[in-house]
């Protein structure tokens, strides 16, 4: 995919797309060869279900687009129990929709009833796991280490390949935001992320990063400071330097500059002095810094250091 960094992110957007996935249907007949023998090569995933069941309605289509996403790396197949009974009472399947996965010819793992959303893609990949990394996870990698030297555009183009190939791999998604972050295009960056449904994103760090940034640069947009008021700040910090609204003004100003590790040296001072200034915003602001750094960023990692020190000694 070709990635437009000049012209915003609509022709991104349109590029991503959806497949459709052909499901296997299985009889009592074809099950030995469609989920036994192909699992010994490829993991399959059986959907145990009935047309009267409602449950079984709601999983199927969330399934499809799981499988879909992970472009061959997982079969999926669907019985109908009431059509080919024999199957699910050899397996003592007693509830619908009954979803298991097989590999090296074994049921390995599986679940009963409607499930969340992400506990469902957990379980698809794990499957997919079975198999090694896919193509995209070594390419996300790749770009990973592109982006974390810097390269930004070789690493866009590669995430946005991914995103496009997979477009609700959240990870992939984020990390295109991030690199437009790189390349200083905070309105592309901004457009992606606001795309991104919020549901279950919040443990993803990639996305926690893009989003804690624009967080960053908004909240010192809003504090924007010239150069002149920064010099009186600071003189007058040097006068005061408990004055912590003063000293929080300033670790605003260098956290929207991206002067991350000056920032995190004003919050911890204010932190040590009072914890819940200010309903604990030099706190708060602290860990937005940590969620855009990432945790193994070495500002964050010691700051975290420092902040446990402060919080429990």
């Amino acid at each position: 995919m070709e990635i437009n960094q000049s012209g915003g992110s609509e022709s991104f957007n349109q590029n991503l797309k959806t497949e459709t996935y052909n499901v296997i249907d299985l009889t009592s007949e074809n099950f030995v060869q469609e989920v036994i023998e192909k699992s010994k090569s490829v993991p399959v995933i059986v959907d145990f279900w009935a047309p009267w069941c409602e449950p079984c309605k709601q999983i199927a289509p969330i399934l499809e687009k799981l499988v879909t996403n992970e472009n061959g790396r997982v079969i999926l197949t669907k019985m109908n129990i009431d059509d080919h009974p024999e199957i699910s009472q050899q397996l003592q399947i007693q509830s619908i929709p009954a979803i298991l996965g097989f590999h090296n010819g074994q049921p390995v793992d599986g679940f009963v009833g409607v499930q969340p959303e992400s506990a469902i893609k957990s379980f698809v990949d794990k499957l997919a796991s079975l198999n090694g990394p896919s193509d995209n996870e070594i390419a996300i990698e790749k770009g990973r280490e592109l982006f974390k030297n810097k390269n930004y555009n070789d690493a866009l183009e590669i995430f946005g390949k991914v995103a496009q190939s997979e477009p609700e791999n959240i990870s992939a998604l984020s990390m295109v935001a991030n690199c437009y972050l790189g390349l200083d295009e905070v309105d592309i960056a901004k457009e992606i992320i606001s795309n991104i449904d919020n549901k279950d994103n919040e443990s993803n760090q990639d996305y926690l990063s893009a989003k804690s940034q624009l967080d960053i640069l908004e909240k010192a947009k809003e504090k924007s400071i010239d150069g002149e008021d920064i010099s009186k700040l600071l003189e007058s910090l040097e006068n005061d330097p408990n004055n912590h609204q003063t000293r929080f003004d300033i670790a605003l100003n260098l956290m929207g500059n991206g002067e991350h590790q000056d920032a995190v040296f004003h919050l911890l001072y204010i932190i040590e002095k009072d914890k819940m200034w200010n309903d604990e915003a030099a706190r708060k602001n602290l860990l937005e810094i940590f969620n855009a750094l990432g945790p193994s960023h070495e500002v964050a990692v010691e700051g975290r250091k420092k902040l446990s020190s402060i919080l429990f000694s």
